[in-house]
């Protein structure tokens, strides 16, 4: 199991060494915005997206390379290898988040933000960010890399078209007005619900991959 882990952190630092220039970027350009307009919205949203994606990339390399084929003759279950893809999934979109709303915490105690907006932008990443794989991972363990990546698509698609559709007509985080007493509710859900369907897609891929024939 660690063994997996680390090929595939080694695999992440040798091809998609980018990722971590780009979210440098998206914190610089969020910083000097100040988070609270389209502009500083997008970028965190779009890093957070690419990274929580991460692990859907190198089930799509191993497919390629046939490494899922070889690692059956590791000694480790499909278990475990599916696991280390949820794994390096979390780390990679913990890595992305958790830079991101240390920033919007600075800039909330700088005056620069609400906390509503730190609040509202926070989960909203965090929900984006762990519905993504949750819808993405479970096929690709099912039906491999080629037919897997209709579903994949097809997911950045609605996740693309549902914020496009949520912040129409927004220029600032300020005219997303949500009752004050139902805020903490809203946010147990909104963090419950995607947890929820996240480790609901692990056991599905985990009974999936098993039954698979390679």
């Amino acid at each position: 199991m660690k063994a997996l882990f680390l090929a595939d952190l080694y695999q992440i630092w040798i091809t998609f060494k980018f990722y971590g220039v780009f979210l440098l970027v998206a914190l610089g350009i969020t910083a000097f915005s100040s988070g609270d307009n389209n502009l500083g919205t997008f970028f965190p949203m779009y890093a957070v997206l690419m990274c929580s994606m991460m692990g859907m990339s190198l089930i799509q390399l191993d497919g390629a390379s046939h490494w899922n084929v070889c690692a059956q003759t590791l000694p480790c279950t499909r278990r475990d290898q599916v696991t280390g893809k949820y794994i390096i999934t979390m780390v990679s979109f913990a890595a992305t988040w958790i830079p991101i709303v240390l920033l919007y915490a600075v800039l909330t105690v700088l005056g620069r933000m609400t906390w509503q907006m730190m609040a509202v932008q926070s989960v909203l990443l965090l929900v984006m960010g762990l519905l993504a794989p949750a819808f993405s991972l479970a096929p690709l363990f099912r039906w491999g890399s080629a037919k897997g990546r209709v579903i994949y698509i097809a997911v950045i698609i609605l996740i693309a078209a549902g914020l496009g559709g949520m912040t129409a007509g927004v220029t600032t985080m300020d005219q997303i007005n949500l009752p004050e007493l139902s805020m903490p509710l809203l946010v147990a859900l909104a963090v419950a619900i995607p947890v929820a369907l996240f480790v609901g897609s692990w056991a599905l891929a985990v009974r999936w991959y098993e039954k698979r024939d390679l």
